[in-house]
């Protein structure tokens, strides 16, 4: 697995290199980034597919912590038993949740609330010159959203900087 961090840093964490520690230093990687790349590390050798992921950092809100990896690596790590996922959480005894990396909050929100699908979304602009965008859900899926929507909400903020409002159809 390619992490911020270099695999001897990860094997002997807390023992790390000057490279490593400026990476902390500097906020490149977080302390539950360094917990997250240590867990998938130690998984590799239970689950081969995560050897060619490409872990990016880690964004935590309310106890939910997103992991932020590189395009096309969601499917290397949920597969299609979500043992990876299961592992992850009992490790970190939090509930996680698995992200490609994009700059396009509509991507990252289907990655947050999947399985729901968004059936839209608008963008509208406001009057400071900003904007924000409207995503539109089934009301009848409402209850099978695995996050609240200001864990959504700030989640995509912090991950894109754009403002996002859920509204059920």
């Amino acid at each position: 697995m390619k992490s911020p961090l270099c695999e001897i840093c990860l094997k002997n964490y807390p023992l790390i290199c000057g490279n490593c520690q400026e990476k902390i230093n500097e906020g490149e990687i977080t302390e539950i980034g360094v917990r997250v790349a240590r867990v998938l590390t130690n998984l590799e050798d239970l689950f081969p597919s995560i050897k060619n992921v490409t872990f990016k950092r880690v964004v935590e809100i309310d106890g939910v912590i997103i992991v932020i990896v590189a395009k096309g690596d969601v499917r290397r790590i949920l597969g299609s038993s979500r043992r990876v996922l299961r592992q992850l959480e009992e490790e970190l005894k939090a509930q996680v949740r698995i992200v490609e990396e994009s700059r396009n909050p509509q991507d990252i929100l289907r990655d947050l609330i999947r399985p729901v699908r968004i059936l839209g979304v608008n963008t509208i602009w406001l009057p400071d010159n900003s904007f924000e965008r409207i995503v539109r859900i089934s009301e009848r899926e409402r209850d099978r959203i695995p996050l609240s929507l200001a864990q959504l909400e700030s989640a995509i903020y912090e991950m894109t900087n754009e403002r996002i409002r859920m509204v059920f159809d």
